[in-house]
């Protein structure tokens, strides 16, 4: 059976998301598509799928690469495309009707396995993500992923990865983690994700693990007093606090979805993009069916209620969204397969 496909027989087993009853902060009518381009080579920019907000910079820092396209040319003998991490300006994008030019930060001829950033975060001007380098082997392409962390003065730094790394969060001088698998391939793997096995979690470089045992775990984020790891298969998100006043505190936050990549808004609530059906996902992702629906929802830190910002569950605006990130201005969301940005603003 072809992998992509397994992989979608796989996806079988996953259970619907429920429709959630509340009418989300932003209609429809209050959002659009932004399309954008490499202001470097002019090329359309696809699968914009995490970004982080440098507030003080009025910017989003950006990771994309095509992972449909990508994962397609790993069985053919040519490289794989690859990807980039992208400055936008918010104020730009909001004013933007339909395109926008997105300004590369990182050079490619920096990583001789290729560019393809996918989890990301940014923090008193480093940046760090998880770059997804591809090495031939036997005819073939095999992904060989790394964690790679920019310094504001432009040093790169990189370390090996496993296989299964999602996302990564800077922690001062150390970074934690998330990987959604324990199996690297082959039946192992298969059983992790038909059986939604709870063998993944959240861990900083020294190895020690903030969360283990959840099943897939996908995105993470730094609270100001704490951390939040997305739980896609649990349709959850674990929080962790601890502060002088209330000590340390463990819970979990019902989603309406599953839960993919996380940003902290300005107020320090969690904004997790959600998937509304996991099914339309797969056949979205692997296979290039259909539309995936987008939800993003704000999560209390203090008490876990979840309130809806933006519901598209049968991505008629916008297809597979899996961040969104809170900005003076509105809403920003990106996708795993989706071209371009979506913006949300409500009119004064």
């Amino acid at each position: 059976m072809p992998r992509n496909l397994a992989a979608v027989f796989c996806c079988l087993a996953l259970a619907a998301c429920g429709a959630p009853a509340d009418d989300p902060f932003y209609a429809h009518g209050d959002c659009r598509r932004v399309d954008l381009t490499d202001a470097q080579t002019g090329a359309p920019i696809v699968g914009a799928e995490d970004m982080a907000l440098d507030a003080e910079g009025g910017r989003l820092i950006v990771s994309a690469y095509d992972r449909r396209a990508t994962e397609k040319a790993a069985s053919g003998s040519a490289p794989p495309p690859q990807g980039g991490v992208y400055a936008v300006d918010v104020d730009a994008l909001f004013d933007a009707q339909k395109s926008l030019e997105a300004m590369p930060l990182v050079d490619r001829q920096d990583f001789e396995n290729g560019l393809r950033p996918h989890g990301l975060d940014f923090a008193q001007g480093e940046i760090a993500f998880v770059n997804r380098g591809y090495v031939e082997d036997k005819g073939r392409w095999r992904m060989r992923p790394s964690l790679v962390r920019i310094s504001a003065d432009g040093d790169v730094a990189l370390q090996s990865a496993h296989c299964a790394t999602n996302d990564v969060a800077l922690v001062g001088d150390s970074h934690l983690f998330t990987r959604d698998h324990l199996a690297c391939g082959g039946v192992p793997r298969f059983f992790e994700t038909v059986l939604g096995q709870k063998k993944s979690g959240a861990y900083f470089d020294d190895g020690g693990a903030l969360i283990d045992g959840v099943a897939f775990a996908n995105g993470v984020a730094v609270l100001s007093d704490g951390f939040a790891v997305a739980a896609t298969r649990e349709k959850a998100v674990h929080i962790f606090r601890a502060n002088k006043e209330e000590g340390s505190r463990q819970f979990v936050a019902d989603a309406p979805g599953a839960p993919d990549n996380l940003s902290v808004s300005g107020d320090g609530d969690i904004i997790a993009a959600l998937h509304p059906n996991l099914l339309r996902l797969a056949f979205n992702r692997k296979l290039g069916i259909g539309k995936a629906g987008s939800r993003i929802a704000r999560i209390d830190i203090e008490t876990g209620d979840a309130a809806l910002l933006f519901d598209d569950p049968k991505g008629a605006l916008f297809s597979a969204a899996t961040i969104g990130v809170a900005t003076t201005r509105g809403l920003v969301a990106g996708s795993v397969t989706d071209t371009g940005l979506l913006v949300c603003e409500k009119e004064t």
